[in-house]
């Protein structure tokens, strides 16, 4: 596009009668300039004119064709809708505003519902090969209704020993409402190697270990969500190392995990904690822990199939 075009396509949407006039006086020149010539052969003017207008063709279909080789169609035929929309509001007000506002609403359902997909369904959890995880829950014996029952503490521990169809498997419990410092944060407790078998490390500090998931670990530590980090702790660098207050309960901030990690949540959490510290965080839980029902995800080792993985688990 040169400078000329794009002074044409300018004047196009500022001054469109403008260059409509112009147009149509252009044409009108060209085909009286070939009138004059069929008239000085003889013809009579009402012959030449005739014959002009023949060899010339349709001046409708030459504007067009003017309009394209300048690149103005686009411009004229927005400013020629415009103006029948603003004519067709001014004679039926009513009906084009609920025209209007039917778009509206249909185009704002479909982008809410878009969002909501995309956030459930299409957004993949940034984890290492997602594919490969495996959630295990069993049905309850003599449930003819299918009735899914979460594993306890002491049964993830007996399947993670017997199952070879993982390569390993955590366990977690999420949705856990803390008062952290005066102020409320959700949490998921995890047993010590969650981040390693997902596959993630911290952007800054570390990630639990299994050490800190021991009954009788030395401190109690929390990894933050980058979310969290950012929206209860305004991003400072310097958070790791000190220390909060969980449920009255002292934690050290050891980490925080990158942006686009969630934990294979809808949305994550403000922090992860050793599920060992169950019944410290809940007090409700205290000295029950074993019965807690948590869940349980697994990755399969390399090569083996969901069919193999779920005839597996059965036996």
């Amino acid at each position: 596009m040169n400078l000329r075009d794009l002074k044409l396509r300018l004047r196009a949407w500022v001054a469109p009668r403008r260059v409509e006039r112009e147009l149509d006086e252009e044409l009108a020149f060209h085909i009286e300039r070939e009138t004059q010539k069929h008239a000085a052969n003889g013809l009579s003017p009402d012959e030449a004119r005739t014959r002009a207008r023949a060899r010339f063709g349709s001046v409708p279909l030459a504007a067009d064709q003017c309009r394209d080789a300048r690149s103005t169609a686009f411009a004229d035929g927005c400013v020629r809708d415009m103006r029948y929309a603003l004519r067709t509001f001014r004679r039926a007000p009513l009906a084009a505003l609920t025209i209007v506002t039917t778009v509206a609403l249909g185009l704002g359902l479909v982008a809410v519902v878009f969002t909501f997909l995309n956030t459930l369904l299409f957004r993949v959890d940034a984890v290492l090969n997602p594919g490969e995880l495996f959630a295990v829950m069993f049905a309850r014996s003599g449930s003819s209704s299918g009735e899914r029952v979460r594993f306890t503490r002491p049964q993830y521990e007996e399947l993670r020993r017997e199952t070879s169809v993982f390569s390993d498997a955590f366990a977690m419990l999420p949705d856990i409402d803390s008062r952290i410092d005066g102020r409320m944060m959700a949490g998921t407790l995890v047993t010590g190697n969650f981040f390693q078998v997902l596959g993630v490390n911290a952007a800054l500090g570390r990630t639990l270990t299994p050490a800190d998931d021991e009954r009788f670990a030395n401190r109690p530590v929390v990894v933050l969500s980058h979310s969290g980090w950012s929206r209860l702790f305004a991003s400072d660098p310097a958070i790791l190392g000190g220390s909060i207050m969980v449920n009255g309960l002292p934690f050290e901030i050891v980490g925080v995990t990158p942006e686009g990690f969630r934990g294979l949540s809808v949305s994550a959490p403000d922090y992860w904690a050793p599920l060992s510290l169950l019944g410290q965080v809940r007090r409700i839980h205290a000295g029950g822990e074993k019965t807690v029902g948590i869940d349980l995800v697994g990755r399969l080792k390399p090569g083996v199939s969901r069919e193999t993985a779920l005839a597996g688990l059965a036996v």
